[in-house]
């Protein structure tokens, strides 16, 4: 992080532990990310490291937070208070898979954030179930780093 960045957010914290932010609408300072924040629901150890790790790369990107699954994501949604500007979902995961989270994520009529789907199907079928679902995007996920990395950057820029 820049001198100048570090330094407007050490003046935020100061004016918000000192109260003067108490009754504006500002975020709480763990939700003070100079990038954007992403919620990563992937069940699979590997390619989670491997997704963040392409993601790093995107100067956009702020922070990557890591569910395992679609009920690990509600979770984190609605006991936490994760509202990310962007989801990249896994389409196979237990408990709550992909689709179901998609499904109940539209159905809330809420959600203001995109979901992009990254799942090693190719399947076209699994494209436009997951459309249908609410997902603005859907992507096979790469055999490269490089890939991954020029994939993501792609979904970022376009969809956001």
């Amino acid at each position: 992080m820049s001198d100048t960045a570090q330094n407007v957010v050490a003046l935020a914290r100061d004016l918000a532990n000192g109260g003067a932010l108490h009754e504006m609408d500002i975020p709480p300072p763990w939700r003070w990310s100079l990038g954007l924040q992403v919620l990563l629901v992937e069940d699979d150890e590997a390619d989670a490291y491997l997704i963040r790790r392409a993601l790093a790369k995107n100067s956009r990107v702020g922070e990557v937070l890591l569910a395992e699954d679609g009920v690990e994501a509600l979770e984190m949604l609605d006991r936490r208070g994760v509202v990310p500007d962007l989801a990249i979902v896994d389409l196979h995961m237990p408990r709550k898979d992909g689709f179901a989270l998609l499904k109940d994520l539209a159905a809330r009529g809420t959600t203001q954030f995109p979901s992009v789907v990254l799942t090693s199907s190719r399947a076209s079928k699994d494209a436009l179930r997951a459309a249908k679902h609410g997902a603005v995007g859907f992507m096979s996920k790469p055999r490269t780093e490089e890939g991954l990395a020029a994939a993501l950057d792609r979904v970022i820029r376009n969809v956001l």
